[in-house]
């Protein structure tokens, strides 16, 4: 981009050529605009020269004839002081001419009526000019009164204003040339000096540069928008990774189950399991199949909600307290196999959002709870509602949007806890604390991860409270609305 700017002078987009038609633009209106006034100030002040000088001969010419005896003396004392270089006539009381230095008196008409003439009468002298359309000059007349009632007139001839500027247009061309040729030379010279610092910026480090102030919003924005890419890329790098991570994670914990049903199955197709040992192995194979079921219903989840937002118009109001009730009838079963008691408590408390996604998330947690606890221990679930500004809750994207207040989810279990140093990693998809433990439980290592994206999904947070040996509290907040919002449903 830069150096297309160095280029030719006349390309729109090029600095010396916006700079070249800039000066060259400003010098000639300038050459222009001081030429008029300068050629009219000089006309003007010619033009007054020439008539001071005519009338002040007109005078003398008047003091001639007045020391003249006759009028043919004063002839030739006029011809003698114009020496033919000055026309002059001479006027009479009637208006006659009785004579003229470049015309044939008698053929001429009667001057008393000619403007110079009447003034003259009327102030003793007067000068008038006029313009002659075919000649394209002005012609100049002084005239003085005579004592005898007569009148001498002087005349001259100059070039008109416009047939004076005419002349001064070959001297204005050849000027406007050199204006041109000095102001490529200077806008060549200018945009090299301009862009030298430019184009020795550091873009890696933008802030960095030392350079023209007007350049500094524009580095603030390339500082800006690198520091975004950095971000993104980072992001981008983490996604990929997290992705790569995804896939190996979910071929691993597909092969196991996979190779355990070729296993038993190819026994069984060869006839190598003694026949009372069919069922168990067809039990394993079941077992193992519904695992690697679990397994693609949950990496589906994860992936739906990856590709997804949340739209308004395929939100509705849940009640998370029905909600909650309603996963405890579902897992009842589960929980009495593994000897452990469900309880939920709280009031009707409504959110807007996606109720199967709200459902899945409810069902991971209270099975995530009852999995990992201990025979005989409990998984306690309670639905509450409390001011926004109770608890100043913060989202990903700021001081969480509640005008309604919030409502609290609590899932605690009596279970083994959560040792501290896994607490932040618990919600990475995969990660197990116990791996031998979890093979033997049955999850999947997907269920906090799908916990945390719906939550993150409705706008809302969750928190993990742990202590070894006594049990695990997920603490969830969403944005409440008000139970009239169920009409919504509708």
């Amino acid at each position: 981009m830069i150096a297309k700017m160095t280029g030719s002078p006349l390309k729109p987009k090029s600095l010396a050529g916006r700079i070249f038609v800039s000066v060259l633009s400003f010098v000639l209106v300038t050459l222009v605009a001081v030429s008029l006034v300068l050629t009219g100030l000089f006309y003007l002040s010619s033009s007054s020269e020439v008539e001071d000088d005519l009338m002040r001969q007109a005078r003398d010419a008047a003091a001639v004839l007045a020391a003249a005896p006759n009028d043919e003396a004063a002839a030739q004392e006029l011809d003698v002081q114009f020496d033919g270089e000055m026309r002059y006539t001479l006027i009479n009381a009637e208006g006659d001419v009785l004579f003229d230095s470049d015309a044939d008196e008698s053929a001429m008409e009667n001057h008393a009526t000619r403007p110079e003439v009447v003034q003259a009468r009327e102030r003793g002298e007067a000068l008038s000019v006029r313009y002659s359309a075919t000649l394209g000059t002005d012609t100049v007349y002084a005239a003085v009164a005579l004592d005898n009632g007569g009148v001498v007139r002087l005349s001259e001839s100059r070039a008109s204003l416009v047939a004076f500027m005419g002349n001064m247009v070959v001297p204005t061309i050849v000027i406007v040339v050199l204006v041109a040729i000095l102001a490529f030379v200077v806008s060549r010279l200018l945009t090299k000096h301009i862009m030298k610092p430019i184009n020795a910026l550091n873009f890696a480090s933008p802030l960095e540069n030392e350079i023209y102030e007007e350049m500094d919003p524009l580095l603030f924005r390339i500082d800006e928008q690198q520091r975004q890419l950095k971000q993104q890329n980072i992001e981008l790098a983490q996604a990929e990774s997290m992705r790569r991570d995804f896939s190996s994670n979910v071929s691993h914990e597909m092969k196991t189950p996979l190779q355990v049903i070729s296993g038993y199955a190819e026994l069984m197709k060869n006839d190598m399991v003694d026949p009372a040992d069919r069922r168990k192995f067809a039990e394993l194979i079941y077992e193992e199949a519904q695992a690697m079921r679990s397994l693609i219903n949950d990496v589906l989840t994860l992936s739906r909600l990856d590709e997804t937002t949340l739209h308004q118009s395929d939100a509705k109001a849940i009640d998370l307290s029905a909600l909650a009730r309603r996963v405890r009838m579902r897992l009842e079963s589960f929980a009495a196999d593994q000897v452990v008691r469900i309880r939920v408590t709280g009031d009707p408390a409504y959110i807007m959002g996606n109720e199967t996604m709200a459902e899945e998330m409810m069902y991971n947690l209270l099975e995530n709870g009852i999995r990992y606890n201990r025979p005989g221990g409990e998984v306690n679930v309670t639905v509450m509602r409390e001011p926004a500004h109770a608890s100043g809750v913060f989202g990903e994207g700021g001081p969480m949007e509640a005008p309604n207040g919030l409502v609290v989810v609590r899932v605690s279990d009596t279970g083994r806890g959560i040792p501290e140093q896994y607490r932040d990693k618990i919600f990475e998809r995969f990660f197990r604390v116990d791996k031998s433990r979890s093979k033997e439980t049955g999850g999947t290592g997907l269920g906090l991860a799908i916990v945390k994206h719906t939550v993150l999904y409705h706008h809302g947070t969750i928190e993990v409270d742990s202590e070894e040996d006594k049990g695990t509290t997920f603490t969830l907040r969403f944005a409440a609305v008000d139970p009239a919002a169920k009409e919504l449903e509708n």
